[in-house]
């Protein structure tokens, strides 16, 4: 079930908040496309090096911190 088909659960848990930190080579065109991504509920931090290593990111840190 999605958190938002659950009565009283928030549209945005805290759950699911990550900050980004890109790079100081980054710049408006968002090439290069590197930085660091941490899950806020865990503090769990990965580097990436491009969109779809951020992606990759962004899924191996929401597994780690799904309940078993």
């Amino acid at each position: 079930m999605q958190g938002a088909d659950i009565p009283g659960s928030p549209e945005l848990p805290t759950s699911m908040a990550f900050v980004l930190q890109l790079s100081r080579d980054t710049g408006p065109t968002l090439q290069p496309f590197t930085g660091r991504v941490e899950h806020l509920s865990t503090g769990r931090r990965a580097r990436f090096d491009g969109f779809q290593d951020f992606l990759a990111a962004v899924r191996r840190l929401l597994n780690e911190a799904r309940p078993r």
